[in-house]
């Protein structure tokens, strides 16, 4: 009998253990878990979604997050380690890459269809195909170009080539963005300039286009020896502080850096440094797409093949996509979404309700129009804008070879 009660017990214990695992796992359907970028969403709506998804679907969801540095970490998180991750923030080319290896789930189009009419800026919607073709994996987070800003204190002039970065005239008072990506790109535009120069039209954007796509060995060679006569020249390497410090204008900060449009914006205007302190903007600082080409990004919310929350990812991404949300994380992040609603919102506040912002000076001297053109590329602008494509295998291994080697 003693032994009967023993085996009961010990199975009514496994039992007990069981439920508690299960509940542990049903539990998982009350979470869901982000990946992105820091300092990137405006962590206040997370409890304004969380009521939001109560109302719409009558269960309840507590949003987690963890950032990253580098979005190349994406790519480890759900390949290699199929991490339990349920929304990823990546950049255009890892999305592309994500789909090719089958690594993403495809948005539920019941709840949130991208391609419905008005709902995102058209060019780019078409930015997103170049891709994600169908439009059926990746949802439009934020966008922006890449250019250069320059202080027109220190140049004496204003900027529209390459050449000033790249040829000798502001040698040892420059800065180079420390992303393989970029700086590769940047190069490849630059030793391809003959060729753009003069172009319009489709084929400007063709053109361009096919810059970004080249990785063969005689490209690679010449982007290297382009970047390296830089660095030889002086350049400092940099991320995130040069915009701090050129806002600043500390000694020492570059007349030319190599930088998203996000970032020149943001310190162009009042902003808050690393430590969350309050500065008055640079308007000194202007920024541009030189004439030669420059790339235009689209960080986008995809959804992990191996997420275990798919209802409220999607429904979160149809969150994201209100008008409120869109301008509050534009607003919050320093870039503007393309969320037409959010887009014209922000729009109409830089240019006809907010006077506050800009001077007589700055509207006479052009800087107001520059800042508008920095936020909301032109259509020009945008056509000689090409977009950064998953590389090859074998373009990849040469590209990531060459900036070891410039590093």
């Amino acid at each position: 009998m003693k032994k009967i009660v023993s085996v009961v017990v010990c199975l009514c214990l496994v039992a007990a253990v069981f439920v508690g695992l299960v509940g542990c796992q049903n539990n998982r359907d009350e979470v869901l878990k982000l990946y992105m970028p820091g300092e990137y969403i405006d962590e206040e709506i997370f409890a304004e979604f969380e009521s939001w998804y109560m109302e719409q679907t009558g269960k309840k969801v507590k949003v987690q997050i963890e950032t990253f540095d580098a979005v190349e970490n994406i790519q480890l998180a759900v390949e290699a380690n199929r991490s339990d991750y349920d929304l990823l923030c990546p950049s255009d080319y890892m999305v592309e890459y994500l789909i090719k290896n089958d690594l993403l789930k495809k948005v539920d189009k019941s709840v949130l269809d991208i391609t419905a009419d008005g709902l995102f800026v058209p060019a780019y919607l078409d930015t997103t195909r170049e891709f994600d073709p169908t439009l059926e994996y990746s949802v439009p987070y934020m966008y922006g170009t890449l250019g250069l800003v320059y202080d027109y204190s220190k140049t004496g002039k204003h900027i529209d080539s390459w050449e000033s970065f790249f040829g000798s005239e502001f040698t040892s008072r420059r800065s180079l963005k420390d992303s393989m990506r970029d700086a590769y790109a940047v190069a490849c535009i630059y030793n391809a300039r003959n060729t753009l120069s003069g172009l319009t039209g489709a084929a400007q954007k063709q053109a361009i286009q096919a810059v970004f796509e080249d990785t063969s060995v005689a490209t690679v060679n010449a982007a290297k020896a382009a970047l390296q006569g830089v660095i030889n020249g002086g350049a400092v390497l940099d991320v995130d502080n040069i915009k701090f410090e050129m806002a600043a204008n500390q000694q020492g900060a570059p007349a030319v850096a190599l930088m998203w449009s996000c970032d020149a914006g943001y310190v162009m205007n009042t902003y808050e440094d690393a430590d969350g302190n309050e500065h008055e903007g640079n308007h000194n600082l202007w920024y541009v797409v030189p004439k030669e080409g420059g790339n235009v990004y689209i960080d986008n919310f995809v959804i992990s093949k191996y997420a275990k929350n798919e209802q409220a990812a999607n429904y979160f991404l149809k969150f994201l996509c209100t008008k409120e949300i869109a301008v509050k994380n534009s607003e919050y992040a320093g870039c503007i979404s393309p969320v037409t609603a959010a887009y014209e919102e922000l729009l109409q506040y830089y240019t006809e309700d907010e006077d506050e912002l800009f001077s007589e000076e700055d509207i006479e001297s052009g800087w107001k129009a520059m800042f508008v053109e920095t936020m909301f590329p032109s259509p020009e602008t945008l056509n000689r804008c090409g977009v950064m494509k998953d590389f090859d295998t074998a373009g990849k291994t040469r590209v990531v070879e060459m900036w070891g080697n410039v590093q």
